[in-house]
């Protein structure tokens, strides 16, 4: 795809960049709110590049410690939502005018799988599998090793018990799915397809793969030629969501990604502009995950053991400390809430904008006050839980790669992709269908689920440890200098 292609459909305003407009909705936020920003101040337009991450964290620490959190994150996603435009070369159309436009005609091709429904609950962790009784035993091991929080331990328990009540394997058989962003790596596709669910796949690649491998699965897979880019074709996919659902709601998740022309901000708040437009009778619940390397509240337990691996580190980070090279703590504390120090400048403002303000806020935002996004409205059921740092094809800069080789020395897990969409998927399918897991008394209960990988648990910032882990991985395989060349 070309440039000029990539910058037409939903994007941000003429002359913004995923840097400066981040820094717009960041700014206009403060002057909304100054009460509960007071004393905060944003790094210069020209400055904020290089310091937005610790412009984030502060900016978070200080919504999740006021009692108008959600009302500030609803006004920043609206806030987003009224910037966004439909670019084309003959000009430019406001989203919320764009969307209203004439509902244009789809068409549904749909296939039935002969399968059985039902998949049995599993991870594969470092080369083992883990299913039926022994899913329980994997949650606990991981919590021993301070890579997730309790709750995801407690959500594999349920779902494990409720498999065990199926016969052994979970049945969506009659449940809806929408996928936006359906071959998506750590998309929740296969696994649903095994279960039996009914599947409508969005995606600017084709079901084929699926397809020739009819007797994997068991659902129904349902897509539409029309409606397969997100970006270029918003009014089609949300007429085939409204023909799949045919009245009826249907759980729909989010995982479209795309790197450049900062895709991956505009891809999270069209998906999430395009759920706030559906009716509210046909959104069963949302689904989406956020990256570790976001400004995540860390959990109490989490808190707790970066403070003791502060106080009794290793002698070898000791002596890195004393020399500069690991500063500041795992995270930021404000009104006792810390907020993890875990954003990665490599990966740009757009791909942090992604994560905090159309996943994290937005998530919030649907909790609360629904698809409609008023009050009275809400709360929606939410799945938007932190996914382990995974070996993904998003992140095979030979940066990324040497500082996987080294993470091992900081006790940091990097998981491979079909681990994490195994816990991802068991994780959904526990927010979705435990009766106890909604509505959420707190806000901060929507977070609480985290395949950190033991990131929030150590006791420096992620940034300065990725650069000691990378020079860690280049002594393991030089060979990665010659692709930084």
């Amino acid at each position: 795809m070309t440039q000029k292609a990539r910058m037409e459909g939903i994007t941000f305003p003429d002359g913004q960049t995923g840097s400066t407009f981040l820094r717009q909705v960041m700014a206009q936020a403060l002057e909304q709110f100054p009460g509960e920003f007071s004393g905060l101040e944003l790094p210069s337009e020209k400055a904020f590049k290089k310091h937005y991450s610790e412009a984030v964290v502060r900016f978070e620490a200080a919504r999740v410690a006021s009692p108008r959190r959600s009302e500030i994150a609803q006004f920043i996603v609206n806030y987003t939502h009224d910037q966004l435009v439909y670019k084309t070369e003959s000009g430019s159309t406001p989203w919320r005018d764009y969307i209203k436009g004439a509902a244009p005609s789809v068409t549904l091709e749909s296939h039935e799988f002969k399968g059985k429904p039902g998949f049995v609950p599993g991870v594969t962790f470092h080369g083992r599998a883990y299913q039926g009784a022994s899913l329980p035993y994997l949650g606990q091991k991981l919590l021993a090793e301070q890579k997730i929080t309790g709750a995801v331990a407690k959500a594999l328990n349920w779902v494990q018990q409720v498999a065990k009540n199926q016969g052994g394997a979970i049945d969506l058989s009659g449940q809806k799915f929408v996928i936006l962003g359906a071959s998506a790596e750590l998309a929740p596709t296969p696994l649903l397809l095994q279960a039996g669910a009914s599947v409508l796949w969005i995606d600017v690649q084709g079901p084929d793969a699926y397809l020739a491998t009819p007797q994997k699965y068991a659902g129904r897979l349902s897509h539409s030629p029309e409606a397969r880019n997100i970006l270029l074709q918003p009014r089609e996919i949300k007429a085939a969501i409204e023909a799949f659902a045919a009245g009826e709601p249907v759980h729909v998740a989010m995982f479209a990604y795309a790197a450049g022309a900062s895709q991956e901000w505009r891809l999270a708040a069209t998906m999430n502009a395009l759920v706030m437009e559906l009716s509210p009778e046909i959104v069963g619940s949302v689904t989406m995950l956020i990256s570790p390397t976001s400004a995540a509240t860390v959990q109490p337990e989490d808190f707790a053991r970066s403070l003791e691996n502060k106080r009794k580190p290793p002698l070898w980070q000791s002596a890195l400390k004393t020399i500069g090279a690991l500063g500041a703590s795992c995270s930021y504390d404000q009104a006792g809430i810390p907020i993890a120090r875990a954003i990665v400048p490599l990966q740009g403002a757009s791909y942090q904008a992604a994560q905090y303000i159309s996943k994290t806020l937005a998530a919030e935002v649907l909790a609360n006050y629904g698809v409609g996004n008023r009050k009275g409205q809400g709360p929606l059921r939410v799945s938007a839980n932190v996914a382990g740092i995974t070996k993904t094809k998003s992140l095979q800069h030979p940066v990324f790669q040497a500082a996987f080789l080294g993470a091992e020395a900081f006790g940091v897990e990097i998981f491979e992709v079909p681990c994490t969409r195994a816990l991802s998927t068991l994780l959904m399918v526990h927010d979705l269908f435990n009766p106890d897991a909604f509505p959420k008394t707190e806000m901060s209960q929507i977070f609480a689920q985290q395949v950190h990988g033991g990131i929030y648990s150590r006791a420096f910032a992620l940034d300065p440890m990725i650069r000691i882990a990378t020079m860690m991985g280049l002594v393991k395989q030089p060979q990665l200098l010659l692709k930084l060349m």
